[in-house]
């Protein structure tokens, strides 16, 4: 049987590039093609991946990576709106159902290696909720499963395989923009320095072992990450607060170390030398005056530890 065009249906035609037809009809899987024919049939509607990924029944993940294929091939501009661009990330509490999940594993192979390998870091069969979880960051917010094996192995590590953290963590990774294992890495990095410079803090002011606040955490890097605050500038610090305050108070601390990094001071000695190469002044003390605060009461403590040690 032969075949030929049913010219009628010229009367109602949309454009498509030849170089689709010459160069990509045979690497473009099928999913490719139905994208950018959808794309191309409805392209002054202002659609969007998540409209075509309803149109056409298709994973948000798999349609947004269609578009991605033409875009490195120029057969399509990517731009991103103002509000794409400071949009927070939200997972929604609706979750693909058990029915959704075993259709989906049976479609993507990725996807059913994730749910397996997920078995084994978690060391038991997922939960329903877990599941879900991670279909939803696969499918709907376009997690590579590399990235989300990553993620359930740093919980691992952490100790905290559980929903909880999972999908704070993921939040979190969204709202940076993380795409690659490399990005997801840098930030698992960032973290740990963070979380060290809280432990130096901790330890140095005596303080329980519990979860830092924000503030804390911030503090604790800006000291020790940026401005290299060592251990004993730390102490000095500390009971500078002290001897004024009684108690610790990290308001004040983060005010005394504010203004001896601006003064330059690097060790204990450092403050001493400064406050001997002042001149004597006599006057009422300044509110706030965190520079010095005592540093003929802290050069005899000082030298009152040394002793002890001797």
């Amino acid at each position: 049987m032969t075949y030929n065009i049913n010219t009628a249906i010229f009367s109602n035609t949309f454009p498509m590039p030849s170089v689709v037809a010459d160069k990509y009809l045979k690497i473009a899987t099928h999913t490719q093609l139905k994208v950018l024919l959808y794309f191309m049939r409805n392209i002054s509607d202002g659609i969007d991946p998540q409209k075509i990924a309803d149109a056409l029944s298709l994973p948000l993940s798999e349609t947004e990576d269609a578009l991605v294929f033409w875009q490195q091939r120029d057969i399509l501009i990517g731009e991103k709106t103002p509000e794409s661009q400071t949009k927070a990330v939200i997972i929604n509490s609706a979750m693909p159902t058990r029915a959704d999940v075993i259709k989906r594993g049976l479609e993507d192979e990725r996807l059913m290696f994730l749910l397996r390998e997920a078995q084994l870091k978690f060391g038991r069969n997922l939960k329903q909720n877990e599941s879900s979880l991670l279909v939803s960051l696969y499918d709907d917010h376009g997690m590579d499963a590399s990235v989300i094996l990553l993620l359930l192995g740093y919980a691992a590590r952490e100790g905290k395989c559980n929903i909880a953290f999972v999908k704070k963590t993921a939040t979190l990774w969204l709202n940076q923009g993380v795409e690659t294992v490399a990005d997801a890495e840098r930030l698992i990095a960032d973290a740990a320095k963070q979380n060290l410079a809280w432990s130096i803090v901790q330890n140095t002011f005596g303080i329980e072992k519990r979860n830092p606040s924000a503030k804390e955490l911030e503090l604790s890097n800006l000291w020790v990450n940026e401005w290299k605050v060592s251990s004993d500038m730390l102490k000095a610090a500390y009971d500078a607060c002290v001897d004024t305050k009684t108690k610790l108070s990290m308001p004040y601390v983060a005010k005394i170390i504010e203004s001896w990094h601006k003064a330059g001071y690097t060790t204990p000695s450092d403050i001493i030398k400064e406050n001997k190469s002042q001149p004597v002044v006599k006057k009422a003390p300044a509110k706030n005056d965190f520079a010095g605060y005592d540093l003929d009461l802290y050069e005899k403590m000082l030298k009152d530890k040394i002793n002890r040690k001797d």
